[in-house]
């Protein structure tokens, strides 16, 4: 917020003075005329002329000093509040291949201009196996990152962690007690990837990786306060995994996904939703529902890393994909704000299909009588992500890299 501070300041002069004027008024005596003849008489001498002198005038009363005119004080303009971003238009119904093509260009131009961002993710697993609940995580508040250039700074809840690992295991666990957030700061640039090791330094002895407490005593630091490095060109899943990227998109990878689909021609339905608001801004609202298995090879990563852990690892084969009873799609939403940047944005797909087509493909293969019938109880499984936009370049946005010092490589 900013401010307007108007500051007033007055001189004031005080100038006093008194006039004193003191009026002399002396009277002049003349001679007698001295044409005239004096006879011989006895004469008297004149009485002396008695002069009088008048009394000077009382002097006038000073001028009585009149107090110096205040400074006219013009009031202070209000601050004038900047105009609101216009919401965008209300748009209900239907779109067409151009509206969207439109649309995805006016998105691209805005986010070719952000320079620093924040958005929390917030992430929703469910597992149905005959109609019945085998676990589930609903939008859960998973990471907040914020994103600075080539570097992006992510927390993690050890809450939502701990929410993730009891789905996996099918068994829901508490975060324990005074466990900190994870953090990690990825530098795109050079491909390396920090992560603090706090969480690690909160266990208990006999629990803490003695590689890297050793590490710590080398570098003479407290374990706590250490980074470990690692390059993640040749990072292992395993490790990605361990620490919640292993299939983490970012906004801009989702974002990749309407747009490659578009260009494959691979959407089913497009539509407009009309106004909402995301975060206190005004957007306009958009489904799509994609096909994914008409972009099979053109998948963003992240898509082929859920569809790889529904099957062997890679992506679908062609005849899998052909047999399934309904489109591999997924339902992909967004809110796009009067300046065409990306408020939200977020993608919910059922890998449910497919584990069933894997699952019969097993069993095809084991050892059954001829002509058996197989049955699998449906399977729903919903894998969901949604990014919401907190902040977008804002100057107050920044993210560092670790002290060179603390920082030491990952085993």
């Amino acid at each position: 917020m900013k401010g307007v501070m108007v500051g007033t300041r007055g001189r004031m002069r005080l100038l006093a003075g008194w006039l004193a004027v003191v009026v002399l008024v002396a009277v002049a005596c003349s001679d007698p005329d001295d044409s005239q003849v004096a006879t011989v008489t006895e004469t008297k001498p004149p009485a002396p002329v008695e002069v009088t002198q008048d009394a000077p005038p009382d002097p006038p009363p000073p001028p009585v000093a009149e107090p110096p005119a205040a400074p006219e004080v013009t009031p202070a303009e209000p601050p004038v509040a900047p105009e609101p971003e216009p919401p965008p238009p209300a748009l209900e119904g239907e779109l067409d291949a151009a509206a969207v093509t439109a649309l995805i260009s006016t998105i691209d131009a805005a986010q070719s201009g952000v320079t620093s961002s924040r958005e929390q993710l917030y992430l929703t697993l469910q597992l149905n196996f005959g109609g019945q609940s085998a676990g589930s995580v609903s939008n859960v508040p998973f990471t907040v990152s914020t994103t600075v250039g080539d570097l992006t700074h992510v927390q993690m809840d050890p809450a939502a962690l701990a929410a993730l690992s009891g789905f996996e295991d099918g068994m829901p666990q508490p975060a324990p007690a005074g466990l900190p957030s994870l953090e990690m700061v990825l530098d795109g640039s050079s491909q390396q990837l920090y992560v603090k090791l706090a969480p690690l330094a909160a266990l208990d002895p006999g629990e803490q990786p003695p590689e890297l407490a050793s590490l710590a005593a080398q570098r003479g630091a407290e374990f706590a306060d250490l980074w470990g490095r690692a390059d993640l060109a040749g990072a292992s899943d395993g490790l990605l995994g361990g620490i919640g990227l292993g299939a983490q998109p970012s906004q801009a990878e989702i974002l990749a996904l309407l747009k490659a689909a578009s260009d494959s021609g691979s959407i089913l339905e497009a539509r407009a939703d009309g106004s909402s608001q995301v975060a206190g801004v005004a957007t306009q609202a958009y489904t799509f529902v994609i096909d994914l298995a008409k972009m099979i090879a053109d998948l963003p990563p992240f898509i082929e890393g859920f569809l790889g852990g529904a099957g062997d690892g890679g992506p679908p084969p062609d005849e899998l994909l052909g047999s399934l009873a309904v489109p591999l799609a997924t339902q992909f939403t967004l809110h796009v704000a009067g300046d065409g940047l990306v408020r939200q944005v977020g993608f919910d797909l059922d890998l449910g299909e497919i584990l069933m087509a894997v699952f019969s493909g097993f069993g095809e293969m084991g050892e059954t009588p001829d002509g058996a019938d197989i049955e699998f109880p449906d399977i729903e499984y919903r894998v969901a992500m949604r990014f919401e936009t907190l902040a977008v370049n804002d100057p107050s946005l920044v993210v560092t890299l670790p002290d060179p010092a603390l920082v030491v490589d990952l085993p």
